[in-house]
């Protein structure tokens, strides 16, 4: 076997993991509820999830090389499964970097993609080989000129989404028709290479044709590359923005993506472009199940004792791993953190309902007058798509520790991970669901396609 994959399962087993030989992850909450209510809130990580996902990207995204967005969600368990699978990485510093090269991750298989970067980190990506990098402004560009002279840069322009989570553009990203042409002549005057052209719709998009309209856009900058300036640029980066959620299919942004391509890139052009993508929350949205409990409990009733609103304390809030909702109420079309109503439950009365986090701070509301079955001190409350930035976001405010994390995983998919090796691991783990669990594969495909 391949020494680097190798040591991808060294790392992946020496995180704390029993795979599951029978049982679905509904029933492994159930055991879980079933002993002793936990002080801490558990993360229950599905390993089974990430790799349905990347079997989805796979399926339905068949252009576009996976370079997972460490900050996502930087869980060891999350970093040595994909780089198992052979994903590439999409690195924001040094210490990531770092810890995507411990992992025996090769540097061709990382891009910095961060516009703005550190004199220091700019040296550790030298001293390691990475060469493949994001700028988007001037000043950059000549610090990583003389810096880092052998860089292999990719420009990145803006195209903000309309409807979106987080937008990025205010802070990243350059006019493609306008500041884009001037830099990639300040580039080539400084005699640095400029292999592409990159954007990022935004975190957590929700219009799919934006995808769409920022491939064409830039596909101008390719054109004016190669008539105005003579640079052949071969890379062209999608970015992130996909939804992850496990109620929210990525059919319509594969779609979009790929009917660009075929339209601006197409496959059969003497100068095939290799294309790359930066998904994290579509990896790992829905890989975590948050399990807290009940620790306080109010009852607010009316004059005529009626209840008017149950009021929960949990041990885990927007100080902790649920921050990344507190953008979400934000906006209307994206739902809040509402709490599972488990499946014993659905036929109980529901109350106004309101949760709390365990934080003195009176903005630390997970949501607010929801309906929900009458809970009590002890019970668990269960939430799910908790993958996505909660861990990385989270703080110890008020000396609240963050959830402690347990990995899931079914023997069949342990299996797998152990039997693939780096050089054809797409096929390979085509192969593996089409022949071992084709009903999951399908299913997978199906639900989230």
């Amino acid at each position: 076997m391949d020494t680097r994959q190798d040591t991808h399962l060294a790392k992946l087993n020496n995180v704390t993991i029993r795979p599951a030989s029978a049982g679905s992850l509904e029933e492994e909450i159930s055991r879980i509820i079933e002993d002793e209510p936990r002080e801490h809130p558990l993360h229950l990580l599905d390993l089974d999830d990430l790799v349905g996902k990347h079997l989805v990207w796979l399926r339905s995204m068949a252009r576009v090389t996976p370079f997972y967005a460490v900050k996502c969600n930087d869980d060891p368990a999350i970093l040595a499964t994909l780089a198992a699978l052979g994903t590439g990485f999409d690195c924001a510093s040094q210490a990531e970097m770092r810890t995507i090269l411990a992992l025996g991750v090769t540097p061709d298989r990382i891009i910095f993609a961060h516009p703005i970067k550190s004199v220091q980190a700019l040296a550790f990506a030298k001293a390691h080989g990475i060469r493949r990098m994001t700028f988007d402004n001037e000043c950059e560009l000549e610090k990583v000129a003389r810096e880092y002279p052998e860089a292999e840069l990719v420009l990145r322009i803006r195209h903000d989404s309309d409807r979106v989570l987080i937008a990025l553009g205010k802070k990243f990203g350059c006019d493609a028709r306008g500041d884009g042409r001037v830099l990639l002549a300040r580039a080539k005057a400084l005699g640095v290479t400029v292999i592409g052209v990159s954007f990022h719709v935004g975190c957590g998009s929700l219009d799919a044709d934006c995808f769409y309209h920022a491939i064409a856009s830039a596909r101008s900058v390719f054109d004016y590359a190669k008539d105005e300036l003579g640079m052949r640029l071969w890379l062209l980066d999608v970015g992130g923005g996909f939804p992850g959620d496990n109620d929210k299919p990525i059919d319509q942004y594969a779609e979009a993506v790929s009917r660009a391509l075929q339209e601006f890139f197409p496959p059969e052009q003497d100068e095939e472009v290799y294309v790359l993508g930066e998904p994290g929350r579509f990896y790992v949205g829905s890989a975590a199940t948050l399990l807290t409990t009940v620790q306080g409990k109010k009852i607010v009733r009316d004059d005529a004792g009626q209840i008017q609103q149950m009021m929960y304390y949990i041990n885990d809030g927007v100080f902790g791993t649920l921050f990344d909702w507190l953008s979400l109420r934000e906006i209307k079309d994206l739902k809040r953190a509402v709490p599972l109503v488990r499946r014993e439950r659905e036929h109980e009365p529901a109350f106004p309902t309101t949760i709390w986090g365990p934080t003195c701070d009176s903005t630390d509301i997970v949501c607010e007058d929801v309906p929900y079955p009458e809970h009590h001190i002890g019970d668990y409350i269960v939430f799910e798509n908790l993958g996505a930035y909660g861990m990385t976001f989270a703080t110890n405010f008020n000396g609240f520790p963050k959830p402690t994390v347990q990995v899931y995983v079914k023997e069949h998919t342990w299996n797998m991970l152990h039997s693939i090796a780096g050089t054809d691991w797409r096929q390979k783990t085509l192969t593996f669901f089409e022949r071992e669990c084709p009903r999951k594969g399908q299913e997978q495909s199906s639900d989230q396609l």
